[in-house]
């Protein structure tokens, strides 16, 4: 985000800042940071977010308690039977009509067997109370589901497990998220997506975490929802207790624990410039995205669902360059069938109905594995997951691909993007089961585009070097660098322990991307950029000069690329690149855009980086 301060006030402004930080650190503040995942600034107290399940002590009770621990475990049902009620009559949910499924799933969920009786009875066999008792009982579950093969029964066991933190979470009196009405930041070890998605927005005010990263799929979903996070911040459990006040600054990825008067008067300055600023800074969104030298650039938006295509709309999104369609099987909690995934996708194409909008099918695995055979895989990134899971599961996929394919009619500009393509093999089998399918669709009497194009995301160095060969079986690439980086280094992106070690700059991944960039263009195919790298804006004129001409970013960073854009030129750019180039570390890179920032944009370095 652009700030303007007045040039002779900016200094002695950050000066006195930086005299509060150091003053909080002897008055036993505690100035922590992290990684900054969504842009803003929180000011408020905490609620504390422990693993539920560290809380539970196993013992036996007496004979003469087992009534009060049936009635106990039965409030706590009604409870949730209550919250679930709740849920379902709030029309302002986030994802509402997938949430309203979600909820009535989970209210015939609870009325089964599992929690009516077997709990019931284990604690009059056993003598457990009832929390150790449904622990029990749902470690016994999960057993019989491992038995079981395929999908469905290990997304089913994922319900099982949800409800029974629930019913826990209700017998200690604990809130769940989606029942916070006062405002607070939430300070956890960490938060799934599945919790992101039914936070309330209105009193979740900012979160920080222990574990996490800028890719993972809890942050990407913070990020769109605009609530002002910071992940990745060790022992901060450690730090703080009950009702501490906190400061979460996302723009910096800091945390500031019990800030004293000045330092929270300096935030809430700081907090109405930027509060300004965001309004300021759609006067660029209505402005045609060149360069100064009259080059057009693209910008597109990364969404999940109908809620960040409509914010998309509003940052003036080009287009979709990357609809993610796993984030609704994870808040389902279930794989859905063609007719669900179909009124899904003419529910998005029809939102952005004159624009390009590229579904990417399915990335199971890893960090978002909703469940299948393998579920247990001991290194899902680098093993069972996305199209690999689908070339094995081909029905699974043909719903997906048929799901889309029916849904074209309602958007001529539709695209379709394969992730985890690391062979030509691969390709060619994909575009065999399209083929299939548009032939089955057909023989239906189903009206459907034809000619859908078809592209992969290049985020395995094979797929990077092979990318000549590549460009001609398919119609576009786009540049996973998330992945990418990952698979190049050989380092886990969500690993706090070998963070450091996760470098976009590596020159190693800058080769990759500009040997991409360049068989494309010999090949005269769309490429465009949709990783992390591409809404930073200590990035940005550098992959300009690597030749990118398409940005696919979070709908909230659009006005953010599109002002340095708009006062850069390619000419600079490529030297920028030929410079670069020439470097052999990621450090030495990075001090260099650091002051290629410094010196075009001094108001966007301010408020990005400390010197």
């Amino acid at each position: 985000m652009v700030i303007e301060f007045e040039k002779n006030k900016k200094s002695a402004y950050n000066s006195r800042v930086i005299k509060n930080y150091l003053f909080a650190m002897r008055a036993k503040m505690y100035l922590l940071r992290g990684i900054p995942i969504s842009k803003g600034i929180a000011i408020g107290n905490i609620l504390l977010r422990h693993d539920i399940t560290k809380l539970i002590k196993f013992y036996r009770i007496e004979e003469d308690e087992i009534e009060d621990e049936i009635s106990k475990y039965n409030q706590a049902i009604n409870d949730v039977l209550k919250e679930i009620n709740l849920i379902k009559s709030n029309k302002n949910n986030i994802l509402s009509s997938e949430n309203e499924k979600i909820v009535s799933y989970y209210e015939q969920l609870i009325n089964e067997e599992f929690f009516k009786r077997n709990i019931e009875a284990r604690i009059k066999r056993e003598l457990y109370p009832a929390d150790v008792a449904l622990i029990y009982e749902l470690e016994d579950l999960r057993k019989e589901f491992e038995k079981l093969e395929g999908e469905y029964f290990q997304s089913r066991f994922l319900d099982f497990k949800a409800i029974a933190d629930r019913i826990i979470r209700k017998m200690y009196g604990d809130i769940e998220l989606s029942s916070i009405s006062e405002p607070v930041i939430i300070v956890a070890e960490e938060v799934s997506p599945t919790e992101v998605l039914h936070i309330p927005k209105d009193y979740v005010h900012g979160i920080a975490t222990e574990s996490g990263s800028t890719t993972s799929h809890a942050a990407i979903i913070v990020e769109s929802m605009e609530i002002p996070s910071v992940f990745g911040i060790n022992d901060i459990l450690n730090y703080v207790k009950k009702d501490d006040k906190i400061i979460v600054d996302g723009y910096k990825g800091i945390v500031i624990v019990n800030p004293d008067e000045g330092t929270i008067n300096d935030y809430i300055h700081l907090q109405n410039i930027y509060n300004q600023k965001e309004k300021e800074i759609f006067s660029v969104v209505r402005l045609p995205s060149k360069t100064l030298d009259d080059v057009d650039v693209k910008i597109y938006a990364n969404v999940s669902n109908s809620m960040e295509l409509n914010i998309a709309r509003r940052h003036g999104a080009g287009g979709i360059g990357l609809l993610r369609t796993e984030l609704v099987f994870i808040a389902n909690e279930k794989f859905l069938n063609e007719n669900e995934q179909f009124e899904l996708y003419k529910e998005y194409l029809l939102l952005f109905q004159d624009k390009e909008v590229i579904i990417r099918t399915l990335d199971m695995g890893g960090d978002k594995f909703i469940g299948s055979k393998t579920n247990h895989d001991p290194n899902p990134f680098l093993g069972w997951r996305s199209i690999r899971v689908f070339l094995k599961e081909v029905e699974k996929f043909k719903q997906q691909l048929r799901a889309i394919i029916r849904a074209s009619v309602f958007n001529d500009n539709l695209k379709i993007m394969i992730p985890m393509i690391s062979s030509l093999d691969e390709i060619r089998k994909v575009k065999e089961i399209y083929e299939e399918c548009t032939e089955e669709i057909k023989r239906e009497g189903k009206p459907f585009k034809y000619n859908i194009p078809i592209g992969i995301m290049v985020e395995i160095p094979s797929a990077a070097m092979l990318s000549n060969v590549m460009a001609k079986e398919v119609d576009f690439f786009s540049l996973g660098t998330n992945d990418l980086v990952q698979y190049t280094l050989a380092v886990d992106r969500n690993n706090q322990i070998v963070a450091e070690y996760y470098q976009p700059l590596n020159p190693a991944v800058l080769m990759l991307m500009r040997y991409t960039v360049k068989n494309a263009r010999i090949n005269k195919k769309p490429i465009s950029v949709c990783g992390e790298i591409a809404r930073n804006p200590l990035y940005v004129r550098l992959l300009l000069g690597i030749g990118l001409r398409i940005f696919s970013v979070n709908p909230t960073y659009i006005p953010l690329v599109k002002s340095i854009i708009l006062k850069s030129r390619i000419s600079d750019t490529n030297e920028i690149w030929k410079a670069v180039r020439k470097m052999n570390t990621a450090g030495e890179i990075e001090q260099f855009l650091k002051e290629d920032l410094k010196k075009n944009f001094p108001d966007i370095y301010e408020s990005y980086f400390y010197d």
